[in-house]
């Protein structure tokens, strides 16, 4: 193939004898080529063979085996028949015989059931208190049913007495063993520690086997005897830690300490059943080995889950008991010896009850905190001393930091770690939806307040803090929501579009305080076009300069007090709107001012206002956006076509400033036309009549 490749590349340019050249010195790799493929050919075509003569042979083992299993029903249906007809020869009925036959063994069960049941009557066993009284009975019992070659029929005949006796015997057997427990200090104490651990050891597995015989008296089988044994050894425990938690002073400090400590007491726990088991007689080795670590991570588990339910349940007037529960969760799961992978600590808390009180709790929590914070008014948006903003900083990675953003983003961080560890992703979600609404409800207060601090003398102020807050807010809640998003689509779930509706109300609101100071640029432009309609020619041009020195002092105050992330932004919002609102005021003012008052404009924009702006560009306080840049190419376009209405030609020597005599030229020549005159003022003015055309081709004109 690669011959062919390289062939193809070299007759792609070739002529006359060149191609004949070409093909001959090609064709021995063409025939090497060809027969690599012939031979990958082969090779697929015997290995598909091979495969399909597996697939008939497997048809026809199974074809085999079918007509196998229908010879053997004929064969049982042929023996059936056979059956009634040698009973018909002997005068015997099919269904008389069968009828004889159950009666036989309804009267061999009732037997054993009687057996059985009078053995549990006469042993008494309300009035018992120790196994060894109940050894001999249980064992009869057992005996009588194992030997029985219908015992699942006499299980069920007398399911409901072997259920009493199952439930009453298995208390005392739990008596017994947390009796035992107790007497040598177990789970507290070491195996090791305690007196004469062999002996203990010995009288545990005779107690395990207590419980292994009431499995087999019920069930029939010891499936679920190890994790009875488990789940009963750790009942001890189990009463143990809540007794303290009950009786706890320190609540948190004290929890924290009965987790670790129950970490410990389960390992010696573990260690007791282990050996239990190991001893016990009767008991298959897979259940002894294959069972007991699984088994026991999860007894485990739901046992942490127990007593973490009565902690919560316990403290929950405490606001803060779910923040101190999921960091006690945390650490305790970090440094937790048992196999806790894919188990879930926080199951206990999904319970309604529960679940519901932990956002409610939240809830109050975030709703207090805002409430608390934007009462002070302006001061939450205040920014904190160690962030730098707008110009005081060089640094391109600052952001900006208030109160109320701290507090959101340490909010968030907070709750998403929490969130993050519940195995349930309905909960999970439930948690982000709420946290959804209490962020809309964030941005509602924060429009009120605004809306509050428009009316005060600091209002000029104020509308920044509140601007570069909002924008900050915005970003936290688009970070956290892409993230979860992320999160959520690699588990196929799909992620509330609450999210982005979230992150556009945030938006809404920038928008609608950046159009606030528009609205002041607006004003601005219409106080002067009142004042250049109504007023003589010298207030005119002071009406343009009082304006100008405004609005660049709006603009300068961007850059100052705007943070660095959204300061780009708002300056775009501005000059674009600025821009659009000149170039309708330019149509009227042409018509209505002289030349020496529109040399006064000329002047403010060109030697003052663009000058400023081309500054912030150069120094990184501003990135020029596309539609900015577009209303400031169309404004400057307008003046310097009506440029050419001034006979000194000073208007066109203002509009044209920036641009020297070598670009002219070169700018003229794109457009097809040649200078012809000395005089380079001429060129400036050819120029300007065609400005609309420079502007129509794009051309790189310089800064503006």
């Amino acid at each position: 193939m690669q011959a062919l490749q390289s062939r193809l590349e070299q007759l792609e340019n070739a002529t006359g004898s060149d191609i004949w050249e070409i093909l001959k010195a090609s064709e021995q790799d063409l025939r090497q080529d060809l027969s690599t493929l012939n031979t990958l050919k082969e090779d697929k075509e015997k290995r598909t063979l091979k495969a399909l003569e597996a697939i008939k042979l497997k048809k026809k083992e199974l074809k085999s085996l079918r007509n196998e299993i229908e010879s053997l029903q004929n064969e049982y249906k042929q023996y059936i028949i056979s059956v009634e007809e040698t009973l018909k020869s002997n005068g015997l009925d099919m269904k008389q015989v069968v009828g004889v036959f159950q009666k036989v063994l309804e009267d061999s069960l009732s037997e054993k059931k009687s057996a059985i049941i009078s053995i549990i009557e006469s042993s008494d066993i309300s009035s018992k208190s120790s196994i060894q009284e109940l050894r001999e009975p249980i064992k009869s019992i057992k005996s009588l049913i194992s030997d029985d070659q219908n015992q699942l029929e006499l299980r069920n005949s007398i399911q409901e007495e072997l259920r009493d006796l199952y439930d009453s015997s298995i208390e005392i057997f739990r008596s017994n063993l947390w009796s035992l427990f107790q007497k040598q200090g177990i789970p507290i104490q070491n195996l090791e520690k305690t007196q004469n651990f062999p002996e203990f050891l010995s009288k545990i597995s005779e107690i395990f086997e207590f419980s292994s015989d009431l499995d087999e008296i019920l069930s029939g089988n010891h499936a679920e005897t190890t994790g009875n044994l488990i789940v009963s050894s750790f009942g001890q425990l189990t009463n143990l830690c809540l007794d303290m938690i009950e009786n706890e002073r320190e609540r948190d400090a004290d929890f924290e300490w009965i987790l670790t400590s129950a970490t410990k007491w389960a390992k010696n726990l573990k260690e007791v059943v282990e050996k239990g088991i190991q001893g016990m007689s009767g008991l298959d080795e897979k259940y002894k080995k294959d069972e007991v670590e699984e088994r026991f991570n999860h007894t485990f588990v739901q046992f942490i889950g127990t007593i973490t339910k009565k902690f919560v349940k316990k403290n929950l007037k405490d606001p803060m008991i779910f923040s101190k529960l999921a960091i006690l969760l945390h650490r305790f799961e970090d440094s937790c010896e048992f196999d806790l992978s894919n188990k879930d600590l926080f199951e206990p808390l999904y319970e309604p009850e529960i679940i519901s009180k932990w956002v409610l709790l939240e809830v109050e929590l975030f709703t207090i905190s805002i409430n608390k914070l934007l009462s002070s008014s302006s001061s939450c948006f205040t920014p904190l001393p160690a962030i730098f903003i707008g110009g005081n900083s060089n640094s391109s990675t600052s952001q900006w930091a208030s109160e109320i953003t701290v507090f959101l983003e340490q909010w968030i961080h907070r709750v998403e770690k929490n969130v993050e560890s519940f195995g349930n992703s309905d909960i999970q979600m439930m948690f982000y939806e709420c946290q959804h609404t209490l962020w809309i409800d964030l941005c509602d207060k924060i429009r009120a307040v605004a809306n509050r601090l428009y009316s005060e003398s600091t209002w000029s102020n104020d509308v920044y803090l509140v601007m570069n807050s909002v924008w900050e807010l915005r970003r936290i809640i688009q970070n956290l929501s892409f993230l979860l998003r992320n999160h959520f689509q690699t588990q196929t779930i799909t992620w509330p579009i609450g999210s982005f509706e979230v992150e556009r109300i945030y938006e809404n609101e920038w928008n609608r305080l950046s159009g606030m100071i528009v609205e002041y640029l607006n004003d601005l432009i219409d106080s002067m076009d009142r004042g250049i309609r109504s007023s003589y020619q010298e207030e005119k041009k002071k009406w343009m300069m009082e304006t100008f020195y405004h609005i660049q002092k709006c603009l300068s105050n961007v850059t100052v007090k705007a943070s660095r992330p959204s300061r780009s932004p708002l300056m775009n919002v501005l000059t674009e709107e600025l821009f659009k609102n000149l170039q309708t005021r330019f149509d009227k003012w042409k018509t209505c001012c002289s030349v020496e008052v529109l040399g006064s404009l000329y002047t403010q924009i060109y030697s003052n206002l663009l000058p400023q702006l081309d500054e912030f560009e150069r120094i990184g306080h501003w990135t020029r956006g596309n539609a900015s840049r577009s209303e400031m190419c169309r404004l400057d376009a307008l003046m310097k076509m009506a440029a050419n209405c001034d006979p000194s030609g000073e208007l066109v020597r203002i509009a044209f400033r920036s641009i020297d005599e070598e670009q002219v030229i070169k700018m003229l020549a794109e457009l097809g036309i040649h200078s012809t005159s000395d005089h380079a003022f001429q060129d400036y003015q050819i120029l300007a009549e065609n400005w609309n055309k420079i502007e129509q081709k794009q051309f790189d004109y310089g800064d503006i």
